[in-house]
């Protein structure tokens, strides 16, 4: 799944639970209170809601961007992909089986290098215009116009892609050179389709803010924005007849942990992507028949991650003492709450493990993940590292530092950093959490990596190939210092034998090869360690159901849930009913 978004914001430290209790003593989290910001002012807490609301925390003040490609990290870009603009198949969460969105059904021919896809008739753009092939086609190869619009990297030195052409109003015919067992769940469901008849007249779509989208999605309409909240409401020429089953969307600013927290207490929002410590009493016991949590741990890894270019981060040793001196059940425990799961050292134990099947393999993992402190110290004096006092210095004969960037709104990170931080110090680094205001300031460091942070994984919700491609493979190698979020190489490595494995995963389709080939990957990946997995980042979702209902819960498990998870957002958009309902 790329390109990435804010996958999963924090929120909120306002629960005293126990766990908290024993934070406190580990940790001192400051954390402003706010006010909770204005939220549909026509319906009160106990009026009904005309729109599914829903909220982040610690979004800057709104503006009017709606450009899918560039605005998916700011508040008016939360769900542009999903609501406005739509793909042509979903793969949801958890290896489910691929879905047909706007390509109804799909066959490959030609030695699996030819993949025909039959669109659905009769669909409309919002502006009332047919949508057609040739919108398909244009904004799979939209990357020749700019390369911004290259949502399936054909624009790339390496691209796959052959060809892409239309064939009739409504079949589109793809082109691969070998063939490509992750393409439709890795490639196609990331993309997206865009109007041909307005996106070939943008001169610059990097900076196009597109104030009045045009799209095929279930909610179109901008019919209310202001600097704090705005209403995207229901296409009149939805194609899914009957569908959405709701009339609008709303999406509102909470400028803190707190405010957001406060507003989903209150009623006032029906649903968020934020952690909330203590859940079930800082939330599900104010209205025990309408509040929820799922909190669902079919997920990539949350990553210690860094410029693997800048030294010392460049020595692997370096990076396997990292992951001996964490302590990652005391992150897990009280970093975050224990909702998140603790890693082993390869970190798809949350949504893979059972690709993770060679028992030395695994051993190795867990053994390379254990909290160590001495073993962590012994690695580093082994490969030239020394001590000066409890001061590292590394072979160059320099001190240590590692200082952690982390928004100062996302309370568990916070927390969790703290304790890492904390780690760190006590092998001799010289390490602190550093905290920044909001989104904005953090991102563009956190996503080229300038700074060390924590980063969320994402790939192909159908195997791992997409883990270790990001992490591991020359194709999706992005250079130092640039935005790493297209392919999620965040810590800008590359190793030529896992390209080959990957090569060679990505033509197969036979299930015992791909396993080989991942175990493969599984000790290459330990043998580097090019991100440090920490936590299994749960897919966040509080929700009330006192207005709407049908959300995703662990007996209706559809796709995740968080609403700006592309696509599987579109699921949750089409299929959220109105009306309240006592249970999930």
């Amino acid at each position: 799944m790329s390109p990435m978004s804010p996958r999963s914001t924090r929120v909120s430290v306002i629960a005293a639970t126990s766990a908290a209790v024993v934070l406190a003593a580990f940790v001192v989290v400051a954390v402003a209170a706010a006010r909770p910001s204005g939220v549909a002012k026509e319906a009160g807490p106990l009026a009904g809601h005309p729109c599914l609301v829903m909220t982040g925390s610690g979004d800057p003040a709104f503006t009017k961007n709606f450009n899918p490609f560039t605005a998916t990290g700011l508040p008016s870009g939360q769900f542009v992909r999903g609501a406005v603009y739509e793909g042509l198949t979903v793969s949801p969460e958890g290896g489910k089986p691929t879905l047909p969105w706007l390509a109804r059904t799909w066959k490959w021919s030609n030695g699996n290098k030819t993949l025909t896809l039959n669109l659905a008739k009769g669909v409309k753009w919002s502006d009332g215009k047919s949508l057609t092939s040739t919108d398909v086609v244009y904004s799979l190869t939209a990357g020749r116009q700019n390369k911004v619009m290259d949502v399936i990297g054909l624009t790339r030195p390496d691209t796959n892609i052959a060809s892409v052409k239309a064939k009739g109003a409504d079949t589109v015919v793809i082109g691969l050179k070998t063939p490509d067992s992750q393409f439709i769940a890795a490639t196609l469901n990331s993309t997206y389709v865009i109007p041909r008849h307005i996106w070939s007249k943008v001169a610059d779509p990097a900076t196009f803010t597109n104030p009045n989208p045009v799209g095929s999605g279930p909610f179109t309409r901008i019919t209310r924005f202001t600097t704090q909240d705005y209403v995207l409401s229901k296409n009149p020429h939805y194609w899914q007849a009957g569908k959405p089953l709701i009339n609008c969307l709303e999406y509102v600013q909470a400028s803190s942990n707190d405010s957001a927290l406060a507003l989903a207490q209150s009623g006032q929002v029906d649903w968020t992507h934020n952690f909330i410590p203590g859940v079930d009493k800082a939330y599900t016991s104010k209205d025990p028949a309408h509040f929820h949590a799922f909190y669902a741990t079919t997920a990539y890894p949350i990553s210690l991650v860094f410029d693997n270019n800048v030294y010392p981060y460049s020595i692997v040793a370096f990076r396997h003492a990292l992951s001996l001196a964490i302590d990652r059940n005391t992150v897990s425990k009280l970093g975050e709450y224990g909702y998140a799961p603790p890693t082993d050292a390869i970190g798809l134990n949350g949504l893979f493990p059972q690709w993770v099947a060679d028992p030395k393999v695994k051993a190795r993992a867990q053994a390379m993940a254990k909290y160590d402190p001495t073993g962590a110290k012994k690695l580093l004096t082994d490969n030239g590292f020394t001590y000066k006092g409890n001061k590292l210095y590394d072979p160059k004969g320099n001190p240590v530092s590692l200082d952690i960037h982390v928004i100062s709104g996302w309370s568990d990170w916070v927390a969790s950093n703290q304790i890492i931080t904390k780690n760190l110090q006590d092998i001799g680094i010289d390490s602190n959490v550093k905290l920044e205001p909001d989104w904005g300031s953090w991102f563009p460091n956190a996503f080229a990596t300038k700074n060390a942070t924590l980063l969320w994984q994402t790939g192909s919700q159908a195997s791992p190939y997409g883990y270790f491609n990001a992490n591991l493979s020359q194709n999706s190698l992005i250079p130092s210092g640039t935005d790493a979020s297209p392919t999620g190489n965040w810590s800008h490595t590359a190793n030529a034998q896992a390209t080959g494995l990957l090569n060679q995963w990505k033509v197969t389709l036979d299930p015992k090869k791909q396993q080989t080939i991942a175990t493969q990957l599984e000790t290459n990946f330990l043998d580097n360690m090019p991100i440090v997995p920490l936590f299994i980042g749960p897919r966040w979702s509080t929700y009330s159901t006192k207005y709407f209902h049908c959300f995703n819960s662990p007996k209706n498990f559809y796709g995740d849930p968080i609403f700006s998870t592309y696509p599987d957002n579109l699921l949750s958009f089409t299929r959220i009913c109105p009306g309240g309902h006592a249970g999930p």
